[in-house]
Parts: structure tokens; C-alpha cells; sequence
């Protein structure tokens, strides 16, 4: 009986170990991924990322408030919004934002095959290919971002295998809370250094048109107190090329 508790609670904290690093955005057990710049070579730059657009109410607003700020950020698109809204997602490459894949339906690769992953990241590159998009890289590799942040082994093997570099974060402002204000999201966005990758979201996996206002006032504020205090955004090649 003993041996079959001890048995069980090791493969309980197994099961535990892998579920975490599975999601914790700085994890490198799996893999190697950008989640953020060392501090010291990267300077005060911050790279500000956008995931699940684009949306056809809340991205043109947030291209004019960086544009306002001068701020350049990295967005991961989902390719079926793109089929929807290619000449947005044409709008903010126009811009000067970098752009990287976020899968074509926002599918937890972590639980996907590998084939699985191989197809979602084609399909959504070849909805960006369509609209006449380019994503952007790291040292020739595209950018892709895993929807939630989940990934294992096999995940990042294949997204590799595809050409593309794995893109975390080291600060979310978690702001699909609903219960939340949008000074909660800025709050935690506000505790960023140079170096660290900010996720926020311009867009919803579920609706195409999904309400980010708080999301909004949120980066509103980021880039008014962290540009006050003399940070400069950046998009994630951009944060990488500076810290070597």
C-alpha cells in the first residue's frame, strides 16, 4: 500500500512539474523561446505584443495610440481573422509593427500532434500570404506565438521544423478578465523593465469584433507612465537585435 502512494504521488508531481512548465510564459525546460531581454544589454526597451487580432473595433484605435506614442509592437494574428480583416492586418504591417503567427484557429498546440501543429501554422501563414503579409524573424526564423503561451516538446520541435522562433512573454497584464478594470491590466504592465515582453490583446479567439476597450486604456497608460520615465517600445527583432 505504501509503495503504491509513494508511486502515486510522484506521478502526481510529475503530472504537475510538466502541466506547469507546459505554461509558465519564461519557462525553457521544453525549449528555447524569446520571453524576454537581459536587462542590461536591452536597455530601456520594451516590447509591447498583441495577440488575437485583427479586429476590425479595437486594432485601428491601438495603431493610432502607438502611432501617437511613437511605439512599434509585435502582433500575433490569427489566420481566420485575417481572412476576415486583410486589409487591417495589411494596416498594421504598414504601420511598422513586426507580425508573427498565432495559429489559424487558436488551438492549444500543446495537445495537438505535431502534424496538427505543422497545419495550423501553415494555414495561418498562408492566410497572411494571401493578404500580402510577411511575418517578421529572429535570426532568419519567423515569429509564432502558442495560443495561451501552451506548448511541450513535440510543439516547439515542429513549430522549428516549420522555420519559425517560439515568442512567450515575461509580464501579462491578463486582460481577458472580465471581472477586471483596465487599471488592474495597466498595473501589472506598469512593473515592466527593460528587457520584458508585455502581452496584452487586441482581439478575442472566440469573436472577431471582441470588446478590448479596457485592454486599450490600458496600453493608454503604459506607454504614458513608462514613456515619462524614458522607456522606448519596441518590436520583438528590434528588442532582440539591441540585447546582442
Amino acid at each position: 500500500m505504501r509503495r503504491a502512494v509513494v508511486t502515486g504521488g510522484c506521478a502526481a508531481g510529475a503530472a504537475g512539474f510538466a502541466w506547469f512548465h507546459s505554461r509558465y510564459p519564461t519557462s525553457q525546460l521544453y525549449g528555447a523561446t524569446i520571453a524576454r531581454a537581459p536587462c542590461q544589454s536591452a536597455g530601456r526597451r520594451i516590447a509591447l505584443t498583441y495577440d488575437d487580432g485583427p479586429n476590425p473595433v479595437y486594432t485601428p484605435p491601438l495603431l493610432a495610440l502607438l502611432e501617437r506614442y511613437r511605439a512599434k509592437a509585435t502582433f500575433f494574428q490569427i489566420g481566420r481573422w485575417i481572412e476576415r480583416e486583410p486589409a487591417l492586418a495589411r494596416e498594421v504591417e504598414a504601420a511598422g509593427h513586426a507580425l508573427g503567427n498565432h495559429t489559424y484557429t487558436h488551438a492549444n498546440l500543446a495537445a495537438c500532434s505535431g502534424a496538427r501543429v505543422k497545419e495550423e501554422l501553415r494555414r495561418c501563414r498562408d492566410a497572411a500570404e494571401a493578404a500580402g503579409l510577411a511575418y517578421s524573424t529572429v535570426d532568419g526564423r519567423e515569429l509564432m506565438r502558442c495560443p495561451w503561451g501552451r506548448r511541450r516538446p513535440g510543439t516547439l520541435r515542429a513549430a522549428r521544423a516549420e522555420g519559425y522562433v517560439p515568442v512567450q512573454w515575461s509580464i501579462t497584464c491578463w486582460d481577458w478578465r472580465t471581472r477586471e478594470s483596465w487599471q488592474d491590466f495597466a498595473r501589472r504592465g506598469l512593473k515592466a523593465k527593460g528587457g520584458d515582453v508585455i502581452l496584452l490583446h487586441d482581439g478575442i479567439h472566440t469573436e472577431p469584433a471582441g470588446d478590448r476597450a479596457n485592454s486599450l486604456r490600458a496600453t493608454h497608460e503604459i506607454l504614458e507612465r513608462l514613456g515619462a520615465e524614458g522607456y522606448e517600445f519596441v518590436s520583438v527583432p528590434e528588442l532582440v537585435a539591441a540585447a546582442g
